[in-house]
C-alpha cells in the first residue's frame, strides 16, 4: 500500500481556513471581495477568543515564574492570561562557591561537584540574553540553556529552571547580547514546592491586616480587563525574596496572523474551526443563502462538541467527599 510515509506536515494555513469556509457558505473563494476576507478575519479572531470561555485547552495552559520582593504582595501577571489554574510558592536550597564575574558572565567555582537546577539574577541595569554553562575544567563550556531577553530592568530578579542539567565543578552564566547587567546571581537546587490556597474577593477584603509579612500561602486573583493581578497573603518577608510564585494559568489562543501563517489549535480541530467560521461568515454576508445559516450552525456545534470531547489528558480523576459537616 503506497502512503505518504510522514504524519503532520500538511500545512494548513489561515488563508485555506477562510477558503474552506467561504466553500462550506456556497461561495467560491474567487469572488471574495477583501471586505470580505478582512470580515473572515476578524470573525476568526472572534471565534479562537471565545473558546476561552468554553473550558480548557490543553496546549495553552503555561507555567510562569514569578518573583517575589519583600513587603510587596501584588504580583501583576503578564498579558493574555484567562485565568489561574495552580499556584505553588516553591523554596530553594542556595549552593555556593567562589565567583568570578566579568563585564559579560558570572563563574562559580565549587569545591565538589555540584547540580544547579535554578538560577536567579537580580539585574542592575538592562536585562539580557543569557547562557547558562556548565563545565569540568573551567576551559571547556557546555551550554545547558539559553533563554532570551525578559525585558526587565534594575532591581527586578528573573528566574530561571534548568532540566538535565548534571553536577559539575563550574557553573557560569554568560550575557550572549552585550553586558550581564547582574547585581546578584542565585544557584540553587533542590526546589520544594507547596500548594497555595486561592481566596475569594471576600475573604481577602475580610482580612484584617493585609500587609501582614511571613510566607505567602494564600492569594486572591483580582480579573482586570487585561492583566490578572495576584494579591498574596500574607505578604512576602525579607526570609522569601529568593522564592518563587510558581503560576500555571491558562492563557488565550494566539491572535490570527497573516493568510500565510497558521492558526493556534492543533490539527484535530482544523474542522471544527472552519465549520464556526464558515457558521459566522453565513450570518455577515448577505449573499449567502439565509437557509445555509441553521445548516451550518448546527455542523458547527457537532464538530466543536467533538473537538472538546477529545481535549482531554487522559489522567485519572479523584473524587474525595467532603460530609463531615453534615454528619457531625
Amino acid at each position: 500500500m503506497a502512503v505518504s510515509g510522514t504524519v503532520s506536515q500538511t500545512v494548513f494555513n489561515t488563508r485555506k481556513v477562510i477558503d474552506h469556509a467561504f466553500r462550506r457558505c456556497r461561495l467560491p473563494p474567487e469572488g471574495v471581495s477583501s471586505e470580505q476576507l478582512q470580515v473572515a478575519l476578524e470573525n476568526l479572531y472572534l471565534i479562537l477568543s471565545a473558546l476561552a470561555n468554553r473550558g480548557l485547552q490543553l496546549w495553552c495552559i503555561e507555567r510562569y515564574l514569578m518573583p517575589l520582593y519583600e513587603a510587596q504582595g501584588l504580583i501583576e501577571m503578564p498579558n493574555g492570561i484567562v485565568d489561574i489554574l495552580n499556584t505553588n510558592l516553591r523554596t530553594l536550597q542556595q549552593v555556593s562557591g567562589t565567583e568570578t564575574q566579568t563585564s559579560i558572565a558570572v563563574t562559580t567555582e565549587f569545591t565538589t561537584q555540584t547540580q544547579v537546577t535554578n538560577i536567579g539574577i537580580e539585574w542592575s541595569g538592562l536585562s539580557t540574553s543569557v547562557a547558562f554553562e556548565t563545565s569540568d575544567d573551567g576551559a571547556i563550556w557546555t551550554t545547558v540553556a539559553t533563554e532570551t531577553n525578559p525585558s526587565t530592568g534594575t532591581g527586578t530578579y528573573t528566574w530561571y529552571d534548568i532540566e538535565g542539567a548534571l553536577a559539575t565543578f563550574y557553573f557560569r552564566v554568560r550575557s550572549t547580547s552585550g553586558n550581564l547587567n547582574a547585581a546578584n546571581v542565585f544557584l540553587g537546587n533542590t526546589p520544594t514546592e507547596i500548594p497555595m490556597a486561592r481566596l475569594n474577593r471576600d475573604d481577602y477584603v475580610n482580612l484584617p491586616n493585609k500587609q501582614f509579612q511571613g510566607r505567602p500561602l494564600q492569594f486572591w486573583v483580582n480579573r482586570q480587563l487585561n492583566n490578572p493581578i495576584l494579591y498574596l497573603w500574607p505578604v512576602p518577608s525579607a526570609q522569601f525574596v529568593t522564592a518563587q510564585v510558581v503560576v500555571w494559568i491558562k492563557r488565550y489562543i494566539m491572535d490570527v496572523g497573516n493568510l500565510t501563517q497558521e492558526i493556534e489549535v492543533p490539527q484535530r480541530w482544523y474542522d471544527a474551526m472552519v465549520y464556526q467560521l464558515a457558521a459566522k461568515l453565513a450570518e455577515e454576508i448577505p449573499t449567502v443563502d439565509p437557509q445555509m445559516i441553521s445548516i451550518l450552525d448546527q455542523k458547527a456545534q457537532r464538530a466543536l462538541i467533538e473537538a472538546e470531547n477529545e481535549e482531554r489528558d487522559d489522567s485519572p480523576i479523584f473524587l474525595t467527599p467532603n460530609i463531615a459537616v453534615y454528619t457531625r
